[in-house]
Order: C-alpha cells, then sequence, then structure tokens
C-alpha cells in the first residue's frame, strides 16, 4: 500500500482522532482512579489494574476504528462504504464533541489541582510523612521503651529513603500521649501522610498494628496487623517501611532496598536491651545516659557484631563528655573505638559517621577531617536532623555562618519542635552578631520546653551583647537554677554580673566556684576576665583551656564573649594552639 495513501486513509477512517480520544479519556479515569479510589480504601493494585486494563485497551480501540464507521445508518464496516460517496460522519463530529469536552475537563481538573495548592501552604510537593509513637497496648503497661524503641527504628528505616521527607524522632514524639486531631497534626507538621499504629508485647510473642493515613482527607491508605515472635520483629519493621514506600509510590533504590534487608542483629534479647537503652540515652540526663551506656554494652556482649549497639556505646560517652560528666580525653578514649567497630560492621551507617564526625570536632578539634564525615552522613540519609544539626554547628564554629544557618534550616525543617535545634539556631545567630534574632530562637526553644537549660544559657549570653543587662541576668539565674548550681552554670552568671559592670557579685561567684571542690570551666573564667577588662587574665585562662581540652575552645573563633580580646596579638597564638591532635587519641590510650 502507498504510504501517503495509507496515512489519508487512517484520516478518513478518524483513526487518529480516536487515538486523542483514547489518550485523553484514558488520562481522565487514571486521575479519577487514583484520587478516588483511596476515598474507599481500594487497594493500590486496582489503580495499577485500571492502567494496565486501558494500555490493552488503547491497540483494539484503533483497530475498532480502522474496521467500523458510525453513519446516519448506524455502525457499518468501513470497508463497506463507498469513499468517493459523501456522507455525514456521525463518529467524526461524536469525536470532536468528545476530545473538546474532555480537554475542558482535563483544563478545569489542573487549575482546580493548582489553586488548591497555591492556597494550602503546608502541602509539601515533596512526599511526606511523620511517624507518631506507636501506643503501648500490653496488658502490664510497661513496655513504653519497646513501643517507642518500634516507631524510632520505623523513623530509621523510613528516614533512608531518597524522595520522602521524613519529620524526626524529636518533633513526632512530642505528641506522645496527647488526644490529638491526626489530619491536624500532619497539617500542623505540613506532611501529606500519617503513620500511626500500637504495639502489644507480650512473653516470646508480639503484636504490631500499623495504619497510614491520608492527611487530606483522613482516610487509611494501607493498614495491617503482624503477629510474630521477638525473632522476626526486626522484619516486620522492614515490611512496615517497604509497604509504606510502596503505598505511598515511591519507587525505592538498590542501595535502599539492600539497606532494608539488613538485620540489624539476629539475637532478640540483644535487640530489647538496645531498645531499653536508646528510651533510656533519649532523657539525655547524666544518670539515664550512663544506664543506657550499660545496656547498650550488654547488647553487644550477646551480639559483638550489632553495629548500632556499639554506636549507642559511642554516642553515650560523647553526651557524658558534652555535659561535663567525662572530660573531653575521656569521652573520646571511650568513644573512639566503640565508633570504629561500628562502621567497620556497617559502612552505611549514617549514625556512626555523625557520631565519628562530632569526636573529630569537639574533642580532636580535626575540623578538616570532620567534615566528610558529616556529607557522608547526610548523603546516607538526608532526613537525618542530627546530621544537618551538629554539621551547622561544625560550621558555626569555623566561621562559616552562612553555610551554618543553612545547615541548622534543613534540621529544623526535619525536626521543628526540637528545643536543642532551636537553641542551637540562637547559638549561630549569636556568634553571627544577630542578637535580636538569637533571642527570639531562645525563646521559642523555651516555649517547647520551658526548663531547657542550653536555651536560658545561650538566651543570656544573646541578651548581654545585645545589651540587655537585667535580662541576660534573669536568664543566667534560671539557667543556674536548672543546671542544679553547677560550677559551669554559676561561672555564667558571673560573667553576666561582670558585663553589666557589677565586678563584686562577679567576683563573689567566681570565689565562691573555685574555693569549692567540683569541676568548672577554664574557658568561661576567660570570659570573665575578658568582660572586667583583664586581658592577661584571659590569655592565662584560655591557655589552660586549651591545655585541658574544655569542649567550650571550640567556639573561640567566634565567640563575642572574646570581642574585647580578638584585636590583641596574643588571640591569634592562642588561636594557633587550636589544631588537631598529632595522633587520634584511640591509639594514645
Amino acid at each position: 500500500m502507498d504510504p501517503k495513501k495509507f496515512f489519508v486513509e487512517l484520516q478518513r477512517r478518524n483513526v487518529y482522532k480516536v487515538a486523542v480520544a483514547y489518550g485523553v479519556v484514558s488520562w481522565l479515569l487514571v486521575q479519577i482512579a487514583t484520587q478516588v479510589f483511596p476515598v474507599f480504601e481500594i487497594p493500590n493494585w486496582a489503580s495499577r489494574t485500571v492502567v494496565f486494563l486501558l494500555l490493552l485497551g488503547f491497540p483494539v480501540a484503533l483497530i475498532l476504528a480502522w474496521a467500523y464507521e458510525l453513519t446516519p445508518e448506524g455502525l457499518q464496516r468501513a470497508d463497506e462504504i463507498d469513499p468517493t460517496k459523501p456522507i455525514v460522519r456521525r463518529g467524526g463530529l461524536a469525536l470532536n464533541f468528545v476530545i473538546i469536552g474532555v480537554l475542558l475537563a482535563v483544563i478545569a481538573i489542573m487549575t482546580f489541582q493548582h489553586n488548591r495548592s497555591d492556597k494550602s501552604p503546608n502541602v509539601t510537593a515533596k512526599k511526606s510523612i511523620a511517624i507518631l509513637p506507636f501506643l503501648d497496648l500490653s496488658p502490664t503497661k510497661d513496655q513504653e521503651y519497646f513501643s517507642d524503641g518500634i516507631s524510632e527504628q520505623i523513623i530509621n528505616s523510613l528516614a533512608h529513603f531518597h524522595g520522602l521527607f521524613v519529620v524526626a524522632r524529636t518533633t513526632a514524639f512530642s505528641f506522645k500521649n496527647k488526644n490529638v486531631d491526626i489530619r491536624e497534626v500532619g497539617r500542623q507538621l505540613g506532611v501529606s501522610h500519617m503513620l500511626e499504629g500500637s504495639v502489644s508485647h507480650g512473653p516470646g510473642k508480639v503484636r504490631v498494628v500499623a495504619q497510614l493515613i491520608d492527611v487530606a482527607n483522613g482516610y487509611h491508605l494501607w493498614s495491617e496487623t503482624y503477629d510474630s515472635t521477638e525473632k522476626d520483629l526486626l522484619s516486620v519493621q522492614s515490611d512496615v517501611a517497604t509497604k509504606v514506600a510502596n503505598a505511598l509510590q515511591i519507587k525505592l533504590h538498590l542501595s535502599e532496598t539492600t539497606q532494608l534487608a539488613k538485620q540489624l542483629t539476629q539475637d532478640p534479647e540483644a535487640y530489647d536491651l538496645y531498645l531499653r537503652g536508646r528510651y533510656l540515652l533519649n532523657k539525655r540526663a547524666a544518670d539515664s545516659i550512663q544506664k543506657g551506656r550499660a545496656l547498650f554494652e550488654e547488647a553487644v556482649a550477646k551480639d559483638p557484631r550489632f553495629a548500632v549497639g556499639h554506636a549507642g556505646i559511642a554516642d553515650s560517652y560523647i553526651l557524658l563528655g558534652k555535659i561535663g560528666e567525662l572530660t573531653g580525653d575521656e569521652a573520646a578514649s571511650r568513644a573512639w573505638p566503640e565508633v570504629s567497630t561500628a562502621l567497620e560492621l556497617d559502612d552505611n551507617l549514617a549514625e556512626g559517621y555523625v557520631s565519628r564526625a562530632t569526636i573529630l570536632t569537639d574533642f580532636e578539634w580535626n575540623w578538616s577531617a570532620a567534615e566528610p564525615d558529616y556529607r557522608k552522613a547526610i548523603e546516607l540519609n538526608p532526613n537525618n536532623a542530627n546530621a544537618h544539626h551538629w554539621y551547622a554547628r561544625h560550621l558555626a564554629q569555623i566561621g562559616r555562618s552562612d553555610e551554618a544557618l543553612g545547615e541548622i534550616e534543613a534540621a529544623e525543617k526535619l525536626d521543628p519542635l526540637s528545643p536543642f535545634i532551636r537553641t542551637s539556631k540562637g547559638k549561630i545567630l549569636s556568634t553571627a552578631r544577630r542578637y535580636n534574632e538569637a533571642i527570639d530562637q531562645c525563646r521559642r526553644a523555651l516555649d517547647l520546653e520551658s526548663d531547657f537549660a542550653g536555651a536560658l544559657s545561650t538566651l543570656a549570653q544573646a541578651y548581654l551583647h545585645n545589651r540587655q543587662y537585667p535580662e541576660g541576668i534573669e536568664a543566667a539565674k534560671k539557667y543556674v537554677e536548672h543546671s542544679k548550681g553547677s560550677g559551669w552554670a554559676k561561672l555564667e552568671l558571673a560573667y553576666a554580673y561582670a558585663v553589666a559592670s557589677n565586678k563584686a557579685e562577679s567576683d563573689r561567684i567566681v570565689n565562691e566556684v573555685t574555693s569549692q571542690p567540683g569541676p568548672f570551666s577554664p574557658y568561661d573564667m576567660a570570659t570573665i576576665c575578658g568582660a572586667l577588662g583583664d586581658a592577661d587574665g584571659v590569655f592565662r585562662w584560655l591557655g589552660k583551656a586549651i591545655e585541658q581540652r574544655s569542649v567550650d575552645v571550640i567556639w573561640m573563633r567566634v565567640d563575642p564573649r572574646l570581642d574585647p580580646v580578638r584585636s590583641d596579638p596574643r588571640f591569634t597564638e592562642v588561636m594557633a594552639r587550636l589544631v588537631p591532635r598529632t595522633a587520634p587519641i584511640q591509639t594514645q590510650r
């Protein structure tokens, strides 16, 4: 057949029009299926079946359009119609009306969706989810650590999925034990979906119920009940994460599928100990951190290849060093072997890279070595709020405040109800000399947790740098109160009085702290001397702080409290001593 005549014949028989009409109608049907089916809790496979049948029907529609023609006399075979006779083709006119009508419907639907997205600022273009803490439905109601642990591990599994925004633990858990409308929570967090559930943990048996909810309409997209043994529990968590991804139509990468398939441990007792330890570690108090560390050690004793167990031990020592329960050297020397073991066992463990980077920054002063670890952690887990948070502080310490603010805002987006992240943002803004904004952030942190000592400390300093001395002194007093009168906190109050020109009260507090047994910060002593105009005292105490490797020294480059001596040539000399160890401390123990 002549190709030119063939295409003319396709046009005469309305095959082109049928193809266009079929495509437009099919698109409309697919839109209806994907929007309406979830409302009636119709499974996702039904939508896929609609698409499959429409694809199969396309060639059938073209064949029928070629073979038959709708005429005034009814449906006739196209071969029986004389092409030379003029006839009115009802089929062609009808198709024209169908195409125009459906196109108008498509335009209306797209306009509606566009306007709705413009008017709904909380709806993110990216697929997003928050996992509420699962309820403890155990008969004795004493398995909160277990239900919290299951929730946290599901958060961790989903957080590794690229293309999915996952709200971090602190924010999600702030709704724990609160009778709230799940759709309102979702809108408040700006997510499209919520996952909730319950855990019933009895002797040798575990029941996990999980259900995925569409925030827009409150309907369940997916739900399932798992009855398993403790040994099968880890596979249950992976299965929940996989089915959530399927329900949200997220295509998993090979690396993500591989990571999901990894079993954290084969020992259910080790896993139970780990969950108990993580529950205590999250309380952030010195005694609970120590108890959590002991449980992590029991867990790795049962399974030496339990990578996250080793990471938990490392995190415990790091936190103890940060809150002053251990010296920096003690914390680093004990954390190093654990974090090294964790990364040897699992080189895709984002938490391990965050821990190692934190040791390198806070205890080793090796910022250049720490940066690749922070970047690696974020690459492995873009939803890791801790990675963005600690990387932000790292960047601020070396004077890269704009980049630091970008990272802390990424952390804040993932964990908007974390008082710690808001406080860190306040600290970073203070180092950038943006004191009014720093004050605002600290106040917001205190709105979330009124007795958060770190926020009170940062708020006091921001007030003082902003020359709001009464407010700064009052915040410093509250910091002392909520820090149980520690030497560190009292010296910050002494600094407040020194800045406010109350030397007598400042000296009284300094004498009280230094004359009593107990640790105090030589770095804080340097800042007090600076406020009182004693430059020699500043450098004497800074020298001691560096010798003792005080954890505060890492902020020396950017700390506004040292501005009175920043132009002194001796400051450059002191800064030159702020260098990495010649050998990592783990080889020195």
